[in-house]
């Protein structure tokens, strides 16, 4: 998927979200390798930046999250259902250990 698929992509799934019901706020969307690696090295993330580069570094990744009054939730779908209308949408399938990573 190219970053303009992608960008396609995860705003007609945020759209999807929003009508139905869900509140979805957005995170990490493009990161600098710098950025990457401080991730990487507090063991939030398993690309290093460098030399295992990540999907966010080249604009096709964005972490999405959810929100209730405030407090972050689960999505009232379910991870997993946003995550197979993600792959429907040609976007790769949830990570279990990041459910809030979304990739194409």
């Amino acid at each position: 998927m190219t970053r303009i698929e992608f960008t396609k992509n995860i705003c007609q799934l945020i759209t999807e979200m929003i009508q139905q019901g869900e509140k979805p706020i957005i995170d990490f969307v493009k990161r600098s390798a710098e950025e990457q690696k401080r991730l990487y090295e507090a063991g939030l993330s398993k690309c290093d930046g460098v030399i295992n580069v990540s999907a966010h570094q080249l604009g096709k990744a964005m972490d999405i999250y959810f929100v209730e009054n405030g407090i972050l939730v689960a999505p009232k779908a379910g991870f997993q259902y946003w995550h197979n209308r993600w792959c429907d949408l040609g976007g790769d399938p949830m990570i279990c250990w990041d459910k809030g990573h979304w990739e194409g």
